[in-house]
């Protein structure tokens, strides 16, 4: 019986392990490419890929999130290290509890909000260049993979949400059919 606990145990260690290599590398990759690009827009500065509607356009941004508050570096970077270590924190306290698809997401919020983190701290400022034509402000892949993390768990937990008040309808109405059936 001991024996068979410890091999689940080291079963689930492994499986682990591997989806904690899978995480690391998405958020690698994601730390990357934007890093990547952000080199390559500093030293190509503007391309208009469709003219009007999408263009790399290189701006500097001092400020926090779509240009919005201070100017301070060390604001920035603190606040950022703390949400990104509740995160953090929360994907490892809660493993066992947190299905594959919500991890990915907080990945990606990881590895877009630490890409952020790293220009602030190595430029002083954070590379945008990834422009709509003036419709969006100006972003770049991590901000695209931090909003795309949020707006996704956003919708895993809508969705959970209404399974919730499915479910507890569903329990009243056999509570009240049963009641129902008792009085007759």
């Amino acid at each position: 019986m001991e024996k068979e606990e410890e091999t689940t145990i080291a079963k689930k260690t492994k499986k682990l392990t591997k989806e904690t290599w899978c995480l690391l590398g998405i958020i690698v990759i994601i730390v990357l490419l934007d890093q990547a690009l952000k080199i390559w827009i500093q030293k190509a500065e503007n391309l208009a890929i469709i003219p009007g509607i999408l263009e790399f356009n290189l701006n500097q941004n001092t400020s926090a999130a779509y240009g919005i508050g201070s100017n301070s570096k060390f604001m920035y970077v603190a606040t950022n290290i703390v949400i990104l270590s509740v995160i953090y924190k929360f994907l490892t306290a809660q493993n066992e509890f947190v299905d594959t698809k919500l991890k990915v997401f907080l990945s990606f919020i990881l590895a877009g909000g630490a890409s952020n983190v790293i220009d602030k701290v190595l430029r002083g400022y954070v590379t945008e260049f990834i422009d709509f034509g003036h419709h969006f402000p100006v972003f770049n892949v991590a901000d695209f993979f931090v909003v795309i993390g949020w707006v996704a768990i956003a919708a895993i937990f809508a969705e959970f949400t209404v399974k919730e008040w499915r479910s507890k309808k569903e329990e009243t109405n056999l509570k009240d059919n049963d009641k129902e059936e008792g009085t007759k």
